[in-house]
């Protein structure tokens, strides 16, 4: 007796083909996230924290140093009022535009914690809700207080 042979397989259809997920134009390149300019929150954080550190420590040096005192002048001397005023008025300068630079790192320091809270609120998903919209909530702050700063109804 001879034996049949084994039934064909049946007919393939088309490979099905793998498809990757189309790329989004807002989602940073392939690679991005693992590079050291990508987005961190715990990076941004700690960078605004520096950052008004810093801006901290340069008021605090303008304060040590002081405003010139009429005891460090001999009043006696010729032309001695007149290089105190001229200090005094060099002192003023000096701290007006280390409060300004002062000020300006405050608010590039609570712009990155305020930009840090708001995109870990959206990002984060493993999160507690009432967590993200604390985060929210502390970020718009941030960011109002920055904008408000210097802003008079009157």
């Amino acid at each position: 007796m001879q034996s049949l042979p084994p039934p064909n397989p049946p007919p393939t259809s088309v490979a099905v083909q793998n498809l990757a997920p189309p790329i989004s134009p807002y989602q940073p390149a392939a690679g991005f996230q693992q590079s050291a300019m990508s987005y961190s929150f715990h990076r941004w954080l700690m960078l605004g924290v520096l950052l008004l550190l810093a801006s901290i420590v340069f008021v605090e040096v303008v304060a040590m140093n002081g405003v010139p005192s009429a005891l460090d002048y001999d009043m006696e001397k010729e032309g001695s009022i007149e290089e105190m005023a001229k200090d005094t008025e060099a002192h003023a300068d000096m701290t007006r535009v280390i409060s300004s630079a002062s000020s300006i790192m405050q608010a590039f320091g609570l712009g990155m914690i305020g930009y840090a809270l708001l995109r870990e609120s959206h990002d984060g998903t493993h999160e507690h809700t009432a967590l993200r919209v604390t985060a929210v909530i502390v970020g718009v702050l941030v960011l109002t207080n920055i904008a408000a700063r210097d802003l008079s109804l009157f």
